[in-house]
């Protein structure tokens, strides 16, 4: 009977499964109005960072709770990506026939926008901090963690990918994303930024010791 018990491997990858997919429909039908991304990213983001560390088993609950608790300071943090990555889009779409080194520039902030935004709502979710601390705290770790910031970047970029790619592309991933894709995209992640969080606990905790 042991291989029929509830802890046994088959039986929690299901039901990893199935919080994933749980996770990603309340995160793609709460982020429709769009002005909620950020409140449902950090949303999220909380969830699939308690299920790496191994807390929590309550997904939707979680979930909702998240909502509420990170609603104020995930919104701005929201907005200030929609803005700036909407007038980034703009000049991407319509910078062509600008001065070769303004669109470099460009191209330089686009980056910089990649990187900043795959820490800014992870840490949001799991650090009490500003704004602008948080900003400053992104972008920091993107370059302190370069490998591992590719790696999220290119994932994070995957429905962007299909979506130039064409409408066959886009149609075809659709489903997916709608059903598990951007769950499971925070749940990888989560993997690289647990361990980079504990990292920088670790390091606060012994500057503190040394400082003390």
């Amino acid at each position: 009977m042991k291989n029929f018990s509830i802890e046994h491997p088959f039986f929690e990858f299901m039901g990893n499964i199935g919080d994933m997919i749980i996770l990603n429909v309340l995160f793609f039908v709460t982020s429709l109005p769009v002005v909620t991304l950020g409140t449902t990213l950090t949303a999220m983001y909380k969830v699939a960072l308690r299920r790496v560390r191994g807390e929590g088993r309550y997904v939707a609950r979680e979930y909702f709770q998240a909502c509420r608790e990170e609603w104020k300071q995930s919104t701005k943090l929201g907005l200030f990506f929609l803005i700036t990555g909407g007038i980034l889009l703009f000049d991407v779409l319509y910078g062509k026939n600008l001065w070769k080194s303004l669109n470099v520039a460009i191209g330089v902030l686009v980056v910089l926008w990649c990187f900043t935004i795959t820490y800014a709502f992870p840490l949001q979710a799991r650090f009490q901090n500003s704004t602008r601390n948080t900003l400053r705290n992104a972008l920091f770790l993107a370059f302190r963690n370069f490998p591992a910031t590719l790696v999220m970047v290119v994932l994070n970029g995957i429905p962007a990918v299909c979506v130039i790619a064409g409408a066959f592309t886009t149609m075809a991933a659709m489903p997916i994303f709608c059903m598990v894709g951007f769950s499971l995209t925070a749940w990888i992640n989560s993997l690289f930024l647990t361990r980079i969080f504990q990292g920088l606990m670790e390091q606060e905790g012994k500057d503190e010791n040394t400082a003390g």
